[in-house]
């Protein structure tokens, strides 16, 4: 070996020394979209990436409010990280039919598109402090969030394919595992891992309350006895959004759901119960009617004609007068606010089929009552430029207890986004 060759040789091991490795180190992919404030942190050092920045192993990045991030991998794989959320790119190693990658999500919400690798060895994982998604198919949506009891809580979403679960302790060990099929959600909180097939309700967010509605694609048509529901939908007046439509369509049971599709499936089993049966009142079966004809031409005898079950009411009515306590179990918005969940009191004075509320910051104050649903008057006020409009509902379950939906949309003329939450309310005795 000559000597410039040696000398050369040294100075490029003196660089690797000296020189911090994330140099020379590859990138993995870039960003496609930048909005917002977003910022890269790279061997203690803060980038503010803009498009076609390259993405490397052990980046760190983090999204205020109102921004995100649209990264492509070299896998041919995409993530989108929303606002408010943190981050790294823990490992990542792709060859022609094998692949590691690895992110840690600290906060916020991840929504990815994976290309699906046939043979070879094929990890690609979301890790976040309650949970690990590990991708079987292609597309998933991962949220690390603390609910309204300080506990870390994971909601996952399976889009296309499968994912395979694992819930981690406070130590960070697997406690329980699971297999999320395309079409389901899960939530885990405290290492328990609950499915529910309600993931269609999260992609298509929740829609605005109305008094009266159709619930459900598979029944509901009242027939011969007066239309009793079917448990694949109701017709009437107590759909009070498409949560309701949803979950009720999906004969969801809040005896096994928790966590977020507690709070969303309680509003559609109550509103499914309270909108009972619809659509046709059903008449008994017809009978000739005996007219004065010739006497060669024999008359019909009259038979009795049944009488025709009526349709069932809603659920029982409750006067819903006094003081509540109500407290937030899920909470969701495409602004890029934080998720906080809140807790208040309101006063109630129901007067017949309406009622004033009060209290609490609430963004209502007054609605009407049909069976133990309780439709709140949409209401918009000023906000941050815009205009924000607020709908929403309750329903009893007993005098008592019951649920909550509400939902809001902020416009400026130009722009606009979403949001809502659900939760629970008690009476104070």
């Amino acid at each position: 070996m000559s000597k410039s060759v040696r000398r050369f040789l040294s100075l490029l091991l003196v660089l690797q020394l000296i020189i911090p490795y994330s140099v020379f180190a590859a990138a993995v992919g870039e960003f496609t979209s930048v909005v917002g404030k977003v910022t890269q942190t790279r061997a203690k050092e803060v980038i503010k990436p803009v498009v076609k920045s390259p993405i490397q192993l052990k980046d760190l990045i983090i999204t205020d409010q109102a921004s995100s991030a649209t990264m492509f991998f070299s896998d041919d794989s995409t993530i989108v990280l929303s606002g408010n959320a943190k981050m790294e790119i823990k490992e990542f190693l792709f060859k022609e039919k094998s692949r590691t990658a690895i992110f840690l999500l600290s906060i916020g919400k991840v929504t990815a598109t994976v290309n699906k690798f046939i043979g070879g060895d094929n990890v690609f994982e979301v890790q976040s402090p309650t949970a690990i998604a590990g991708v079987r198919g292609t597309g998933f949506e991962f949220v690390e969030a603390v609910n309204v009891e300080n506990k870390d809580m994971a909601t996952v979403s399976c889009t296309e394919g499968s994912l395979n679960l694992s819930a981690l302790s406070p130590t960070g060990e697997v406690v329980s595992t699971a297999v999320l099929e395309a079409g389901q959600m899960a939530v885990i909180i405290g290492g328990v891992i609950t499915i529910s097939a309600i993931a269609a309700v999260m992609a298509t967010g929740i829609t605005s309350s109305s008094g009266s509605g159709t619930a459900g694609a598979a029944g509901g048509t009242g027939a011969g006895t007066g239309g009793t529901a079917a448990a694949g939908g109701a017709t009437g007046a107590g759909a009070t959004s498409a949560t309701v439509a949803t979950t009720a369509a999906a004969g969801i049971s809040t005896t096994t759901i928790v966590g977020v599709a507690a709070g969303i499936a309680a509003v559609g089993v109550a509103g499914a119960a309270a909108g009972g049966g619809g659509g046709g009142g059903g008449g008994g079966t017809p009978t000739s009617t005996p007219t004065s004809t010739p006497t060669s031409t024999p008359t019909s005898t009259p038979t009795s004609t049944p009488t025709s079950t009526p349709a069932p009411t809603p659920s029982t009515t409750y006067d819903a007068t006094g003081t509540w306590n109500w407290a937030e179990t899920y909470v969701y918005n495409n602004c890029g606010d934080p998720n906080i969940y809140d807790t208040g009191t309101v006063t109630i004075i129901q007067t017949g089929n309406t009622f004033t509320i009060a209290g609490g910051s609430v963004p209502f104050d007054s609605g009407t009552v049909s069976g133990a649903t309780y439709t709140l008057t949409p209401k918009s006020f000023p906000e941050d430029g815009g205009t924000t409009t607020n709908t929403g509902s309750f329903t009893l379950s007993s005098s008592s207890t019951g649920t909550f939906s509400t939902v809001w949309t902020w416009t400026d003329g130009t722009n606009s986004c979403s949001g809502g939450n659900n939760g629970t309310t008690s009476k104070v005795p």
